[in-house]
């Protein structure tokens, strides 16, 4: 059995996949009992499913987010003041022996890392949200700065920003905390896709920076060999969810002024 029929059964059998079958066979039974509205409708979202869960669509529309970002071609920063990484990168969790669960983001811990380090930056500056311990509410930045010492990490000063609820708030405390550093030369750290939104809402407050890009969903995929599948998968529909998100956020960021 080849490995595309094998990885084609396997997707049969996951949710994405199930549904497409069954509104394609839904479909087909439909416009042979002469039924075209409803076959119609079935064929129509089964294409669409196609579409986003089997091509490459949702991998080209993030690419456009991350191509003005993309590091091949350009030579990486020599110098910092300061390293600032926006947050989403994990989770709190109890049953880890670092109470850290990473996620696809997690790259962007490694790129700020690297970049503390190559470029001599003495500061790290670290975005994020909130988890809650004990019945109170903490920063999940202090999450890494643990993991940071306890493995002795060349991060310099490490800087918490606190509890954030957006990009916004991060960019807000960055810009206090420069002026109160005298930093001038600052990196921010984020996903590709999200660069662009993050670097008009740190201008949008006076502070100039260099967006530098810790992961390239779209553009990797958008490279792979294989264009289409067989059978959707939910990988595509993961792609369109980072997209839909980061337009309504611009035009939300817009909305509010913030951009």
């Amino acid at each position: 059995m080849s490995a595309l029929l094998y990885e084609s059964l396997c997707a049969l059998l996951d949710p994405i996949g199930l549904i497409w079958a069954v509104l394609l066979v839904l479909a087909i039974w439909q416009l042979c009992k002469g039924r075209r509205g409803v076959g119609l409708v079935a064929l129509l979202l089964a294409a669409f499913i196609y579409l986003i869960g089997a091509t490459s669509f949702p991998a080209w529309l993030l690419a456009g987010l991350e191509r003005p970002y993309d590091p091949l071609g350009h030579s990486p920063p020599k110098q910092a003041d300061a390293v600032v990484m926006l947050g989403g990168t994990h989770t709190f969790t109890q049953r880890s022996p670092l109470r850290i669960g990473v996620g696809e983001a997690a790259d962007r811990i490694l790129a700020a890392v690297e970049l503390v380090r190559t470029t001599h930056a003495p500061a790290l500056v670290l975005g994020g949200s909130k988890y809650e311990y004990q019945g109170q509410l903490r920063p999940d930045s202090e999450l890494l700065a643990a993991w940071f010492r306890a493995w002795n990490l060349p991060t310099g000063e490490v800087h918490l920003l606190g509890i954030c609820a957006n990009t916004h708030e991060e960019a807000e405390r960055t810009v206090q905390l420069a002026k109160s550093k005298g930093w001038k030369r600052i990196l921010v750290v984020s996903s590709g896709y999200h660069l662009r939104r993050a670097e008009a809402t740190f201008h949008k407050l006076g502070l100039e920076i260099t967006p530098v890009g810790a992961e390239f969903l779209g553009l990797d995929a958008g490279g792979s060999e294989q264009r289409f599948l067989l059978v959707p998968q939910e990988r595509g529909f993961q792609l369109m969810n980072f997209w839909v998100h980061e337009q309504i956020g611009w035009y939300y960021y817009r909305w509010k002024g913030w951009i």
